[in-house]
């Protein structure tokens, strides 16, 4: 399939073939894609949550307001902010194997770990800002994700999260990770429905200012 007609084909899925099961195979070959993201300084700010359990994924359809796309999915995917990776440890994670292995010098490797220093200060200064950074790097990362998974013959559907805390407590999801939205995934029965309206290119692509 052509990327033309893999994002042409990708549909947000309304109803999944119920009890289609998704090994971890499946996942894998999906994230191998996904990891391949772009993210700022590099530092991988998503961290997701497979849950194919069928219990487990019938506690977040409560928590969901009841959506009965979860309940037929193969999974519902969690996908999360990690305000850690800004910290100092995770970026030598990154970084520090580049440097032994001669992919960058010493001072590259200074020089990045400086910005990365001034960059954590400025996000953790103001938590609008962290919030925006990891908005704008977990909604990449779901993209791509969703891509994949279409690739491999998987339709997925990009969802809300809702009730932060209840989740946070029913699966144990530490602080540092934070819940932007919710990827339901399996194989659609839906019919295939014509896309709705999208604006003209010339509505909404301006070029040089306006």
């Amino acid at each position: 399939m052509t990327f033309p007609d893999l994002v042409k084909t990708r549909h947000s899925a309304v109803n999944f073939k119920e009890n289609e099961k998704m090994t971890e195979e499946d996942f894998k070959q999906i994230f191998e894609l996904t990891k391949l993201a772009p993210s700022a300084y590099n530092l991988q700010f998503t961290h997701y949550l497979v849950i194919t359990d069928e219990e487990k994924k019938e506690r977040v359809k409560e928590l969901s307001h009841n959506q009965y796309k979860i309940h037929t999915a193969s999974a519902v995917i969690i996908v999360m902010g990690n305000k850690s990776s800004v910290e100092e440890v995770e970026a030598e994670k990154i970084y520090g194997p580049m440097k032994m292995l001669k992919m960058m010098d010493e001072l590259d490797y200074e020089m990045t770990m400086e910005q990365i220093k001034g960059f954590k200060e400025k996000l953790t200064a103001n938590d609008k800002d962290l919030d925006v950074e990891l908005a704008r790097n977990v909604g990449i990362h779901a993209m791509l994700f969703m891509l994949s998974a279409k690739h491999y013959g998987f339709d997925t559907c990009p969802m809300h999260v809702h009730n932060v805390e209840e989740l946070r407590k029913e699966f144990n999801i530490p602080n540092y990770l934070e819940p932007i939205m919710m990827i339901t995934i399996g194989k659609s029965v839906d019919k295939v429905r014509p896309r709705g309206y999208r604006k003209p290119v010339g509505e909404f692509v301006s070029f040089n200012g306006y």
